[in-house]
């Protein structure tokens, strides 16, 4: 057993896999395993040795959590050095001095840094999950494609929303490359494809988890899950159920897995509202019809 802060190069060498045991912040711990491979099935949450390339073709050891793709939050990609930890994603506001510590650990300038190409070593599904990072990002970089705002009447259509302003490539803003080809892109040797459009969507969700209950409110929800505001965190792995409650009085059941929680990584991060992601195993056609008013477009 071992605080995920402390993982070192030499750890994720001799053995790729390692599972999230528990804890959060500093003190998630997480255990080495003998896995092979990984698979969507898991009902645990894993993490496996991952090589990071850099424009000048330098290659890094790190690690990522791989079987979900669909987002950088939920891969969250880190390059380990013999001195630190270099992370991509961070929940919350990014500190500009913490990113110049990051680039200084790698001895390297921001421009240098992007964009890198990474391929985890470990197969999930049979398959590679590879993919570029253009850019650091923070939760509120990925909160939605577009802003919808509160839902006042979910049995509606609200409109469609609009893409954001496509970025200048090449630009920096706080510290962050930025690209017009969107801040992050993912393959799995068929080419590259793109997280799941997020939408932000304020509802209330009861869920349980075994004998645990809570309650939270979501922040933002796509066709492959959601993030859930809670001052009660679920544990990360186990299938959760939820019930969304819709603005018309309305009761959406769902099932899925905690695949991330707002603190669960042990990475350096400001203090930011707790909360949990989860990946939906279970889509009934109500939600499909919530995000076709989402996106203003027919079932």
């Amino acid at each position: 057993m071992k605080r995920l802060i402390d993982l070192t190069i030499e750890d994720l060498t001799a053995t790729p896999v390692w599972r999230y045991e528990g804890g959060s912040g500093a003190e998630a711990v997480v255990v080495p395993t003998g896995r092979t491979s990984l698979s969507a099935a898991d009902d645990e949450v894993f993490l496996a040795a991952t090589e990071f390339t850099l424009p000048d073709s330098s290659q890094h050891l790190g690690f990522c959590f791989p079987v979900d793709d669909s987002g950088i939050d939920y891969l969250q990609p880190v390059i380990v050095t013999r001195g630190s930890h270099i992370s991509f994603w961070f929940d919350g506001p990014i500190a500009q001095e913490v990113l110049s510590s990051q680039w200084n650990a790698l001895g390297k300038r921001v421009e240098d840094v992007f964009p890198v190409h990474f391929r985890c070593l470990v197969p999930v599904g049979g398959r590679t999950v590879t993919g570029v990072i253009l850019n650091v990002e923070s939760s509120a970089d990925t909160s939605c494609t577009g802003d919808a705002g509160p839902i006042h009447d979910a049995s509606r259509s609200i409109g469609a929303i609009p893409d954001p302003a496509p970025r200048a490539t090449g630009t920096t803003r706080g510290g962050r490359r930025t690209s017009a080809r969107g801040p992050f892109a993912f393959g799995s040797g068929r080419g590259r494809i793109k997280r799941p459009p997020r939408h932000n969507v304020e509802m209330m969700v009861e869920f349980d988890q075994g004998e645990s209950r809570g309650t939270g409110v979501t922040r933002d929800i796509s066709s492959g899950g959601m993030f859930v505001r809670a001052a009660r965190v679920p544990n990360i792995g186990p299938s959760l159920h939820l019930t969304v409650l819709l603005p018309s009085g309305r009761k959406l059941h769902l099932r899925g897995k905690v695949v991330r929680s707002a603190s669960a990584t042990g990475l350096p991060r400001p203090a930011t509202p707790p909360g949990f992601g989860v990946r939906l195993t279970d889509q009934p056609a109500e939600y499909e019809e919530l995000l076709s008013r989402l996106l203003g477009t027919p079932k």
